[in-house]
């Protein structure tokens, strides 16, 4: 058992050079606050993005149609694919790994905008068909009102619900939009309900400029008969949304003729191959820091080996002495390892209470602005788990220790003989 008196010979050792000892322990120290600092601010940013992509299906397929790019059956290439409500039928029969299956289309182009207004006021917004099984491919927070439903598109009610720009555009922000109406190119529609996008930067003020009405209305109005634009889908729970859009292809090919391998009539995009890439990145991010913050560990502590290894020559005479007086070669050593852990205990726990301090202060800065959720930050608090904590600390003191083994073995084989001719 340590007594007191070792400990406090262990002390005196420790302060009787103090520049080696605060040399020491500023490699440990630094080492350990900037992984903290590195790690903690790491796992801010992944969960500030993984809070920015809460509720949305990270495995939507979509799909839609293109021109054909060879010939077959006796048609020839060039030929304009339609989807339509017949195809969404098929798909809902055959392909069974489908979860969601949501059929949409828009009044302009791929992200091309129209003209919503109210009375002498205008504005401009992406209109489209959907049904109600889209919200669960696009969550979005209702400010008021509700989404659009299923009697909705059985009775073809000419409803909308709208972006939250859209709402400030024409009705302003304090004024409740629900049962007024809006034109869209000279028709009439019921705003239904105001929702917020959960998204940021240019996303999401393009997410609120959208316009949702029913699908089936939208159809009717416009004069788009059975049309549709394309399709966003989820898979069933363990499948890609590869494999089942694959799927989706070639029930679409062989409903409209087109050749096997013809990849051009259908185009796709896949939100699981861009989330598995985020994914990716952040592991990448977390190796690298590991990898930069080891490394300045494993510095500190052989810095720890080094400077012992010339505390122990200098100290030959002593320990000569104590091996003189009775002293055994275990008991040197011992010392020597109780000095080590000492000394990185100490320095090592600093480094965690300033890197924990220094987390907390990252914290208060940028709580303003996480705080608000109509703010742009992809950013969280930044964290950092107990047991990653105590673990590095208990690693460094045994990496510590296994360095200091060298100089303590020599520490063990001095001669009492010689350390005292030593000078």
């Amino acid at each position: 058992m340590m007594d007191r008196d070792l400990w406090r010979e262990v002390w005196q050792t420790l302060l009787s050079n103090r520049l080696r000892t605060l040399l020491t322990a500023s490699g440990i120290f630094w080492g350990v606050f900037i992984l903290i600092i590195m790690l903690g601010f790491g796992n801010g940013i992944e969960d500030g993005v993984n809070n920015s992509m809460s509720g949305y299906a990270t495995n939507t397929m979509y799909i839609w149609s293109r021109q054909t790019s060879q010939p077959w059956q006796g048609l020839s290439p060039g030929r304009r694919i339609k989807l339509t409500n017949e195809d969404t039928a098929a798909l809902e029969r055959q392909v069974t790994d489908i979860g969601t299956l949501a059929p949409r289309i828009r009044l302009a182009s791929w992200r091309g905008r129209v003209d919503v207004s109210l009375g002498s006021k205008v504005t401009d917004a992406e209109v489209s068909g959907d049904i109600p099984q889209f919200r669960s491919i696009l969550p979005m927070n209702l400010v008021t009102g509700r989404f659009i439903n299923q009697l909705d598109l059985q009775q073809k009610r000419k409803v909308v619900v709208i972006g939250e720009r859209i709402h400030r555009d024409l009705f302003g922000a304090d004024t409740n939009p629900v049962g007024q109406q809006i034109e869209i190119r000279r028709i009439s529609f019921t705003v239904i309900g105001v929702f917020k996008p959960r998204r940021y930067g240019d996303d999401r003020e393009r997410m609120g400029s959208l316009v949702f009405t029913p699908l089936t209305t939208f159809q009717q109005v416009f004069n788009k008969g059975q049309s549709i634009g394309f399709y966003a889908l989820v898979p069933k729970q363990g499948l890609t949304s590869r494999e089942v859009g694959d799927h989706v292809k070639v029930v679409l090919k062989q409903r409209h003729r087109v050749a096997p391998n013809d990849n051009r009539a259908f185009g796709d995009w896949n939100t699981e191959k861009e989330y598995l890439r985020i994914r990716n990145l952040f592991r990448g991010i977390r190796a690298f820091i590991w990898t930069v913050g080891i490394a300045t560990l494993l510095a500190g502590v052989l810095g720890v080996s080094n400077i012992m290894l010339i505390a122990i020559r200098e100290r030959q005479r002593e320990f000569g002495i104590r091996k003189s007086l009775g002293a055994t070669p275990a008991s040197v050593v011992s010392m020597v390892l109780l000095e080590t852990s000492t000394l990185v205990s100490i320095a090592g726990a600093l480094g965690i209470l300033f890197g924990l301090s220094g987390l907390a202060m990252i914290d208060v800065l940028t709580q303003s602005i996480t705080s608000d959720s109509s703010a742009d930050v992809l950013f969280s608090t930044p964290t950092i788990e107990l047991n990653v904590v105590l673990t590095m600390l208990l690693a460094l003191i045994v990496a510590a220790l296994l360095a200091t083994l060298i100089p303590a073995r020599h520490a063990m084989q001095i001669s009492p003989v010689e350390a005292l001719r030593a000078e």
